[in-house]
This record gives structure tokens, C-alpha cells and sequence, in this order.
């Protein structure tokens, strides 16, 4: 079986999903980044009277909103929400949110359950961690700021 063919083959539900921070439409810019803030995320999730998502709030859309001189107390995050998001429900296959990575640039994916509803985030590292752990022979993970294996001296 190729890569590939095992992206198609795994669902989205074997990615490791975290809670995702939901607002709806009219929330103040600075309330949802407190909330980014406060659960170290760089996202918020846009979502409508049935918890599906419509749009995310990222960092990006701050960056945008400060260089444009816009007053985060009373802009709403729905003026500067992303609609060109990612979505995958638990059953679609992993390959979705791979190509959404690895084609988009996305950094995060909604994850909705069989109704649409948000559940949670992935993205790049939930993605990583699957590959670390169904891929553990093939990849060599490398402790940040340490040496490289590579570079470091052998016997005495």
C-alpha cells in the first residue's frame, strides 16, 4: 500500500484534535483574541446558531486589522474572517487534510462530526504527530536545539 493509499484509507478521527475556541460572528476582535490568548491558540472558529463553522479568525487577520489602523474594541471578527478555510469531518480521509497542508499553506483544519457541527482543530501537528507514531520506523525525531545525530562525534 503507498502513502498515499494509506492517507485515503485512515479517517480523520485518527488525527489528534484539539478543542477549538468558538465565537460567533459578532464578537468584539479583542474578546476572541483574549480567547486565542488565554488557550494558546492562533485561531478562532466562526460559527452559526448550529455550531458550523463559517469562517476562522486567525493571526493573520490581526496582522491585517493592525496594519490597516482598525479599532479592535468594536470591529467584529466577521470583517476580517478568513472564508477560504478548511473543513473535514471525522469520516473523510486523512489525505483531505493533507492536501489541505501541504496544497493550501492551511495551518488549521476544522473538524465537524457527521452533522457539520465543529468539534475541534487539526492541522500540522496533528498531522505530524500521526505520521510520527504510524511512521515511527521511518522518522527520526530530533529534540529542538540539540545536537543533530549526524554532527555528533562517535567514541572516545
Amino acid at each position: 500500500m503507498s502513502f498515499r493509499d494509506e492517507l485515503t484509507a485512515d479517517k480523520v478521527e485518527a488525527l489528534s484534535v484539539r478543542d477549538a475556541i468558538a465565537v460567533d460572528g459578532h464578537t468584539v476582535v479583542r474578546a476572541a483574541v483574549a480567547l486565542m490568548r488565554s488557550h494558546g491558540l492562533g485561531c478562532a472558529v466562526i460559527v452559526d446558531l448550529h455550531c458550523r463553522p463559517v469562517g476562522i479568525f486567525t493571526e493573520r487577520s490581526v496582522i491585517q486589522m493592525l496594519a490597516e489602523g482598525v479599532c479592535l474594541d468594536t470591529t467584529p471578527v466577521s470583517e476580517f474572517c478568513d472564508l477560504n478555510f478548511h473543513v473535514a469531518s471525522t469520516l473523510d480521509p486523512i489525505a483531505k487534510v493533507w492536501d489541505a497542508i501541504t496544497h493550501s499553506g492551511a495551518r488549521f483544519v476544522c473538524v465537524t462530526d457527521k452533522t457539520g457541527q465543529l468539534i475541534g482543530l487539526t492541522g500540522q501537528r496533528g498531522l505530524s504527530e500521526y505520521l510520527c507514531e504510524t511512521y515511527s520506523q521511518e522518522v527520526t525525531v530530533q529534540r529542538l536545539g540539540s545536537t543533530p545525530w549526524m554532527l555528533q562525534r562517535e567514541g572516545a
